[in-house]
């Protein structure tokens, strides 16, 4: 059985493309099966070695302007052909895996399918983490006229595969699930997206030491970095213990000019540590080992329906959290006691969450504590099936046969 994962974003270490493409690995190799990917052409040399990936694609869900009637229509051609070159490079796999899904990759996969003429289409596993428009919530009016290239992108790659049940669709928040299923009719899951390999045990805070505050990720503006300096000051001046982890990585994101608030953050003194740089898997698992509690506060407008890989990571840890009220992916820990939320997306919101947070800490760890004991993302069982499903495929026809070596020779 032979497994490929296919992640355009893929670049670089750290953040929610390497988790996945690493996670899916591991629990893959433990099944027996390796799984090489095809990634960004602007993969790093450690990504490549680290990772078996292949740099390809020009382009990801990150790279849309969504300006232009046109633009969809190219990006799809543009992928499909990188990943028909590729695949003539690869032996055909049974199992493809979309750790990050939009609807361009869905059709430029559709079309490969198509191109291929396979007698047994492989099984298609993939998660949706976005809406149709990458930094807008699904919902958003703004992004009402994307719906349709949605819907064909997804239906379209269903149909691809000969057999619905050869296809696992997932998103990471029940509300971005009910929007693909009643806009597909496709039967979507809720699955947290393949992230943290090992699990990092975090101490609780007692009377004995100062409680610490974490930090980290990529600093997009929609993760709301800008609200911190002032936050922060604002609770360094009403505790006098606490302390503040802050990581975040703004080189190459769209909030390169927010530099200024990571400068006040170092002014703040000593009880606040700054780091920018992109952390290892293991700088991150240690990282979020000192944290008592973390801070997401995530624009609502944004992630009203996605989901947070640092978030899902805090879960299975157990680790307290301060999250902006709306965003979907939160919830649980709303609902289950080991989340805070921000009701007012403003720096003195933010402050009046930490604070609040802060003075029933210990009854947060434990609720924390226990939903991580509770917790599993059931993805080994989900690639168990998948790999029974690809096992089971019916056999090559002769026709398949002539088509690929007529391409070969071509």
């Amino acid at each position: 059985m032979k497994a490929l994962i296919v992640d355009p974003a893929l670049h670089s270490m750290g953040g929610h493309h390497h988790s996945a493409v690493q996670r899916l690995q591991a629990e893959l190799r433990k099944l027996g099966h390796d799984a090489p990917c095809l990634g960004s052409a602007y993969a790093d040399g450690e990504v490549r070695k680290e990772l078996s990936c292949t740099p390809v694609f020009t382009k990801s869900v990150y790279g849309r302007a969504y300006a232009t009637a046109g633009e969809f229509g190219e990006s799809v051609a543009e992928t499909a052909e990188q990943l028909s070159q590729a695949m003539r490079r690869q032996r055909r796999p049974d199992l493809i895996i979309l750790p990050c899904c939009d609807q361009v990759l869905a059709s430029a996969l559709t079309q490969y399918l198509k191109r291929a003429r396979l007698a047994r289409p492989p099984h298609v596993l993939l998660w949706i983490l976005y809406g149709p428009h990458h930094s807008k919530a699904a919902d958003d009016p703004a992004a009402a006229r994307l719906r349709d290239e949605c819907r064909d992108a997804f239906t379209g790659l269903a149909a691809s595969v000969d057999d619905r049940r050869r296809m696992g669709v997932y998103c990471e928040t029940s509300s971005l699930a009910d929007f693909y299923r009643d806009l597909t009719g496709l039967d979507v899951g809720v699955l947290s997206g393949p992230g943290l390999v090992g699990r990092a045990r975090a101490e609780a805070a007692s009377a004995s030491r100062s409680p610490t505050v974490a930090c980290v990720g990529f600093a997009n503006r929609s993760k709301g970095y800008r609200l911190l300096p002032a936050a922060i000051e604002h609770v360094l001046a009403r505790h006098r213990d606490v302390r503040f982890m802050i990581h975040g990585v703004v080189k190459g994101s769209d909030a390169e000019a927010d530099h200024p608030a990571f400068d006040r953050l170092a002014r703040l003194g000593e009880r606040v540590m700054v780091r920018q740089d992109v952390l290892s898997p293991e700088a991150y698992l240690a990282w979020l080992a000192q944290a008592d509690m973390l801070l997401l506060p995530y624009d609502p407008s944004a992630y009203r329906s996605r989901g947070s890989g640092v978030f899902s990571d805090a879960r299975k840890i157990g680790i307290p959290v301060v999250a902006t009220g709306g965003c979907a992916f939160a919830q649980p820990a709303f609902d289950g006691g080991w989340g805070v939320a921000i009701d007012d997306y403003s720096s003195t919101g933010l402050a009046r969450a930490i604070l609040g947070a802060l003075g029933r800490l210990s009854e947060l760890g434990a609720c924390a504590a226990a939903s991580a004991g509770q917790a599993s993302d059931g993805l080994e069982g989900i690639l168990r099936t998948a790999i029974g499903e690809s096992r089971a495929a019916k056999p090559w026809h002769f026709t398949e046969f002539l088509s690929r070596f007529g391409q070969r020779s071509a």
